[in-house]
């Protein structure tokens, strides 16, 4: 890769770069190691000193990765051990960052706790890949759109989230503090935290090539939308926006619209009502009392019928006290419910479940609602999501996502409504006048209409005075 070393000596590992990002690395080293010849841990450190929460053990996950093991005498990493390391980190397969997450974490080395990974350090790391990617996501251009603050214990939940865990203490049980985690097997079911791992050690070691920075850097926000935030606040802190907004279609991740807040609309079931129908697929949040907040992902516009509705790409989930998604079974069709005004049928919003037994529902009375899952949601497979299983609503908020759907084109409309259509007065002056109409309702102007003859055109002229 530099000039002193010879490339008949390069692991295959480094045909993961382009030429342009060997040129990168390249550049990099030279960057790190100043005027020395080779990178040794204290200029690694001084590199490292923004990041400082990882910075103590990117040396050893740089001289233990699997690609180097053995291989760097002394501490001093040449340009082609910086370089594989950067290859297993960035570009790694699941079981090459595996091994660069457990030498973080602080894996142990030789006889029989190789492998071994202390479950509270590995929540450390996972919480302080977390933390940067927050940080980084504070100059994206969706984030100023959004009014909320982030904090530790928000962070602190998605990292248990991430590693299955329901509290910190978890990872104190003295029995556990040496766990064979999966790590490998982890990382694969975790895309999510795989991709703040490569934001975050890509703009710790910035050699990617820029055609390829685009998907790694853009932001799991997306834009807010049709909110005043001089009148409105949001339940949601900026990594629980994130958490839903990844899991929907990716065709409805670019923005949300804001539609209903009762802190702004008022505790009104009709209110709720007039804002959230008809505005396309949307996300429902409910904070109960208990201080839980859960909520739900539509596919389709809120509509009043006495049925179930929706399709299998809807879901629940869970912000507080817990991160949690929880998708379609299959094991039935029950995914949305909205009815209204009915004796002899529930009126109210619901979710899963069954009538009268719904995985979230909110009464048309709006102040009280339920979570039933015993033992789980037969639609979504979800826990109880709310303190009790019935419970009192505090705050209700609802975001319509995705780009609002345009109706047909007004100016189309125009090219084939007649301004008779739309003019009645105009309409009866022309039938008076011996005209006839084509249809009552819009319709295209025909081609070969005829112009009124001299004498119709006077006719059309005297009526409005004889009337």
């Amino acid at each position: 890769m530099g000039a002193g070393e010879s490339k008949g000596k390069e692991p295959e590992i480094l045909n993961v770069f382009t030429p342009e990002e060997r040129q990168n690395i390249h550049k990099l080293y030279r960057h790190i190691i100043s005027s020395q010849t080779v990178l040794t841990e204290p200029f690694l450190k001084k590199y490292l000193y923004q990041w400082s929460d990882l910075e103590p053990v990117v040396f050893s996950a740089v001289c233990n990765c699997n690609a180097n093991k053995g291989t760097i005498q002394d501490g001093k990493i040449s340009e082609i051990h910086f370089g594989t390391f950067l290859a297993q980190t960035l570009k790694g397969t699941h079981a090459e960052r595996a091994d660069i997450v457990c030498l973080l974490s602080g894996q142990e080395y030789g006889g029989q706790e190789y492998g071994s990974v202390q479950l509270r350090r590995l929540y450390q790391t996972v919480f302080s890949v977390v933390k940067y990617y927050t940080l980084l996501g504070e100059s994206d251009d969706p984030r100023a759109t959004w009014k909320t603050d982030i904090k530790d214990d928000d962070i602190s939940r998605i990292a248990l989230s991430f590693l299955s865990l329901q509290t910190l203490s978890e990872t104190e049980n003295e029995q556990d503090r040496k766990c064979q985690y999966d790590v490998e097997q982890w990382i694969s079911k975790c895309p999510m935290f795989s991709k703040m791992f490569d934001r975050v050690f890509t703009a710790m070691f910035p050699i990617i090539a820029k055609d390829s920075l685009h998907d790694i850097c853009q932001s799991m926000l997306p834009i807010a939308s049709n909110i005043d935030w001089t009148k409105s606040t949001t339940l949601l802190d900026t990594l629980s926006i994130s958490f839903i907004n990844y899991h929907l279609p990716r065709e409805h991740q670019s923005i949300w619209r804001f539609l209903y807040s009762n802190s702004l609309h008022g505790d009104s079931f009709s209110q709720l009502t007039r804002y959230i129908l008809g505005k396309g697929p949307n996300v429902i949040l409910v904070q109960d009392k208990q201080g839980h907040l859960f909520g739900a992902y539509v596919s389709d516009s809120w509509e009043i019928k006495p049925t179930f509705y929706g399709n299998s790409t809807c879901f629940l989930f869970s912000l507080k006290p817990k991160f949690g998604i929880y998708s379609a079974t299959g094991y039935n069709e029950n995914y949305m419910y909205f009815n209204q005004g009915q004796e002899t049928m529930p009126n109210g919003l619901g979710l899963g479940g069954q009538l009268n037994y719904f995985g979230l529902w909110i009464d048309y009375t709006f102040n009280s609602g339920h979570s039933k899952a015993v033992p789980k949601c037969t639609t979504y497979g979800s826990p109880q999501l709310s303190g009790s299983s019935e419970f009192v609503v505090d705050h209700i908020e609802v975001w319509a996502v995705g780009p609002e759907k345009k109706s047909d084109d007004s100016d189309d409309e125009d090219v084939k409504t007649s301004i008779l259509d739309k003019d009645v007065a105009a309409k009866a002056i022309l039938e008076l006048a011996g005209k006839k109409q084509h249809s009552e309702g819009l319709r295209e102007l025909a081609e070969d209409e005829k112009e009124m003859t001299e004498e119709e055109k006077k006719k059309f002229n005297t009526i409005p005075k004889l009337l």
